[in-house]
């Protein structure tokens, strides 16, 4: 039997023994065959009884055949770190993972990889900039690569799907689960247009400990990590520290000084990251070289209504409260109400809580 079985195996131990523990166990035995039939693992490996109980229950041959039509129901694949089709990149960070198991089509690696990320409780400024650098990464080719989290992963995975690219998710819990629920859709879509990878077999529910872990993998399949927003404290500064680690370049997009939602992005920038104002600013600072990319054509503001051009010309990406546009523009406001239903008809601006408008990228 192939020892891409035996790592299957070892990978499947994943949620209970942490990957530093086995790629120890694979550095004393040789291989993972060898582990699976070592009789002195515990003493080895160090391990507690707990593992070693978990070890003992899943240590036969009819288990590995067991995950193996698991996987063929659930049309996951699984790339070994012995498998040409693993990521170089990946294969060469500190601790990487035994394999990676996957739904969807693992882009090669002659493919460009961006990571962008940001908190979860993040500002609209947050969710349009992880868009518009998303979008257009996408559309010149480049993968864009985030946890699906909610909030700024999230959309940077709905950027690169609407920029016609491919996107990888990296989970923190089995490839099979939809992890939060309410992106089902954006999951689905994402296996139709890139993949979903996870370190945790099939079945693994999400669980604190296994997010830094996964924020290792997020920066080593990627060349640089992009910070679209993060605060002070932002769960997110753990990615940059392992990609600093791994020696990957760190980007950052600059925020508003008042914001706390951008304190850890500005002093990123002041610490040395690249500040970003444009996705051409991280094909720059990545040395990346595309061909040219198509932009989408502008609005054409001769096509709108007089008063449709004075309040699309005062909106832009940061929003602004319906009252705001009131003391801007001389409309009535049953008047203003029309004018701005009608640009959201025409997908030119888009709707927030709290009466709030914001130009569409």
């Amino acid at each position: 039997m192939h020892d891409d079985i035996y790592m299957l195996w070892m990978s499947s131990l994943t949620p209970f023994i942490s990957s530093r523990k086995l790629n120890l166990l694979l550095e004393i035995y040789g291989t993972a065959r060898e582990v699976f039939m070592a009789r002195d693992i515990e003493r080895a490996g160090n391990l507690t009884p707990q593992a070693m109980g978990f070890i003992s229950k899943r240590r036969q041959l009819q288990y590995i055949e067991d995950l193996l039509d698991t996987l063929e129901v659930k049309q996951m694949a699984y790339f070994s770190r012995n498998n040409e089709r693993f990521p170089e990149l990946l294969k060469a960070i500190p601790d990487p993972p035994l394999g990676i198991f996957c739904m969807g089509s693992l882009p090669s690696d002659n493919t460009h990889k961006v990571a962008i990320i940001g908190s979860r409780k993040c500002s609209e400024y947050g969710l349009m900039a992880a868009r518009l650098l998303a979008k257009p990464l996408a559309q010149a080719g480049v993968i864009v690569v985030s946890g699906m989290a909610r909030g700024v992963d999230s959309m940077a995975h709905r950027g690169a799907l609407s920029g016609g690219g491919k996107t990888i998710a990296v989970l923190g819990c089995g490839a099979d689960v939809c992890y939060p629920s309410e992106n089902r859709e954006l999951r689905d879509e994402i296996i139709k247009n890139g993949c979903v990878i996870s370190e945790y077999p099939p079945e693994t529910k999400p669980h604190p400990a296994f997010f830094p872990a996964r924020n290792r993998i997020i920066s080593g399949l990627s060349e640089g990590v992009v910070v679209a927003e993060a605060g002070k404290k932002s769960g997110t500064l753990i990615t940059v520290d392992q990609a600093m680690e791994q020696g990957r370049e760190v980007l950052a997009v600059p925020g508003n000084i008042s914001s706390k939602l951008s304190e850890g992005t500005n002093r990123l920038i002041r610490e040395g990251a690249h500040p970003v104002s444009d996705f051409e600013d991280i094909l720059y600072a990545l040395k990346i070289s595309i061909p040219p990319v198509h932009e989408k054509e502008p609005v054409k503001k001769s096509l709108l209504a007089t008063e449709e051009k004075q309040v699309y010309d005062i909106l832009d990406f940061v929003p602004k409260s319906f009252d705001e546009l009131a003391e801007t523009v001389d409309l009535e406001p049953g008047r203003l109400h029309f004018i701005c239903t009608a640009l959201e008809i025409k997908g030119l601006i888009r709707k927030i809580p709290g009466s709030r408008f914001v130009r569409n990228p």
